[in-house]
């Protein structure tokens, strides 16, 4: 890396380092362009923690671990397909793609072990992988935004830091570089030296669900005047049929009364009558 040539950047070519999320990245973006390495973009990965829900887990207090995107840069220089020589200007398009795929990883998180970012911190050892837009999906999740915006090569460096233990930086190419070992060991090596420490929160406190809320009440269901006429129906012929039988038991109850026993009587004459009811 000593040995690569040093570009002469311009005002314009610099200019984009003021645009940087953290002096971390732009510290890795100048490191980048002094010394020719050939990536065009680079962002980084912070372990980020959260409470498991459950009883088991609450009990035991576990935290679970996230790599949270934590900004990206992008250079203005680019370096041939042969990794070699002086760094070139990059078109604004170029530089537009770069930075539409810095918008896109932002909507990604990882858990550890799990995608590129997720297994450089598990294990600790960088990775460079080439032909990531033709990566299946389990094992680069961003490959569709690798094919849209042109991404062929990622490399993954573990970096120690102070306050996190260890971040994830990433850098990304437009073309398919070859894998350069000396080149990752120096990386490793100057990006330890910057001593990244974010100053975000890093726990994320999700507290406690809250309450469900009551139950509405049951409304009443509105019922049709077809339903309101049967049952007013129904209702007055029970009550007509309890009427009925009370009229009934009267009647007998003064057949019983009156009608005439004694054979003598004037009203002996009349007892077939009372008998046909």
């Amino acid at each position: 890396v000593n040995g690569r040539q040093k570009p002469n950047l311009s005002s314009v070519q610099t200019q984009n380092l003021r645009n940087f999320s953290s002096p971390f990245l732009a510290q890795v973006v100048a490191y980048m362009q002094r010394y020719n390495v050939p990536f065009e973009h680079v962002d980084a990965w912070v372990p980020s923690f959260m409470p498991n829900t459950g009883e088991a887990a609450e009990a035991a207090k576990e935290q679970k671990c996230r790599l949270c995107y934590a900004g990206s840069a992008t250079t203005d220089v680019q370096v041939d397909i042969s990794g070699r020589g002086s760094a070139q200007a990059m078109s604004q398009e170029e530089q537009n793609n770069l930075l539409a795929f810095g918008d896109y990883s932002q909507k990604f998180s990882f858990d550890v072990g799990a995608g590129l970012p997720g297994r450089v911190y598990q294990n600790g050892v960088p990775t460079w992988e080439q032909s990531v837009q033709n990566a299946p999906h389990h094992h680069f999740e961003r490959c569709g935004g690798a094919i849209q915006w042109g991404i062929k090569t990622v490399v993954g460096i573990p970096v120690p830091s102070p306050n996190v233990g260890r971040i994830v930086v990433s850098l990304y190419s437009r073309f398919d570089r070859s894998k350069d070992q000396e080149l990752v060991n120096k990386l490793v090596e100057e990006f330890t030296k910057l001593n990244p420490s974010p100053k975000w929160k890093l726990i994320v406190d999700i507290g406690q669900p809250p309450p469900s809320p009551p139950a509405p009440p049951k409304e009443e269901q509105p019922t049709s005047s077809a339903q309101q006429n049967g049952d007013a129906s129904a209702t007055a012929a029970t009550n007509g049929a309890k009427n009925g039988r009370s009229n009934i038991d009267e009647l007998v109850s003064l057949l019983g009364e009156y009608m005439p026993s004694d054979p003598s009587s004037p009203y002996a004459s009349y007892l077939p009558g009372f008998m046909s009811l």
